[in-house]
């Protein structure tokens, strides 16, 4: 019975990670794909996503309220939780600028992000399978590594559009998609911050 319990935070925080990489895949799709007169729809279809995500941060708080004893700290779970659906947050909150700025067209050089996103949510998800046998793993901090590696990639790719967007004389256009490109580094970033949390598990559990 405790094995079972301690395996359902493990669980958790791998079906979060599937939900973030869910949307990140659909904003993707939607974008490569763009049509602002199916935008409503998509939007509805990503707060589905969303709220899926949401589900499972709420059930993994239900559940530490109610433990006894957590596998790992019971605040390095809830950071992990939140981080994770900031992640799902973040990405829902690119497509409602996009509609809420009413865009035209979409920019080719937001698609090297995306596709950057999308290898670090799954390198993080490849971290999150391994953090249930944590001390025992061999591949776990490789793993940490490429999701910080990644990060990197995403902070030159961030700096590399935003120089580009300010060649642009439309100030409108400066405006909708300095903010858009700021919620994709906010998702890269966050990544890391989980990445980061599970380094410290290890280390505290050394």
């Amino acid at each position: 019975m405790k094995k079972k319990k301690e395996e359902f935070y493990f669980k958790n925080l791998c079906a979060a990670i599937e939900y973030s990489y869910q949307a990140a895949q659909f904003l993707k799709e939607t974008l490569e794909h763009y049509d602002k007169k199916t935008l409503q729809e998509k939007l509805d279809a990503m707060h589905d996503l969303e709220q899926k995500g949401d589900i499972k941060k709420h059930k993994m708080m239900k559940a530490l309220s109610q433990a006894f004893i957590t596998p790992i700290e019971r605040e390095d779970l809830v950071s992990l939780s939140s981080y994770l659906d900031d992640i799902t947050d973040a990405v829902e909150e690119v497509l409602l600028q996009i509609y809420m700025s009413n865009v035209e067209t979409i920019r080719e050089d937001v698609f090297p992000t995306l596709n950057l996103l999308l290898e670090c949510i799954q390198a993080l998800g490849d971290v999150l399978e391994e953090l249930k046998d944590f001390k025992h793993s061999k591949v776990i901090e490789d793993y940490i590594i490429r999701v910080n590696d990644l990060e990197e990639q995403g902070d030159k790719l961030y700096v590399e559009n935003m120089y580009r967007l300010h060649q642009e004389e439309n100030i409108r256009t400066v405006v909708i998609w300095r903010t858009i490109y700021e919620y994709l580094e906010t998702c890269m970033d966050t990544c890391e911050h989980v990445a980061d949390i599970v380094g410290m598990v290890i280390m505290k559990n050394a």
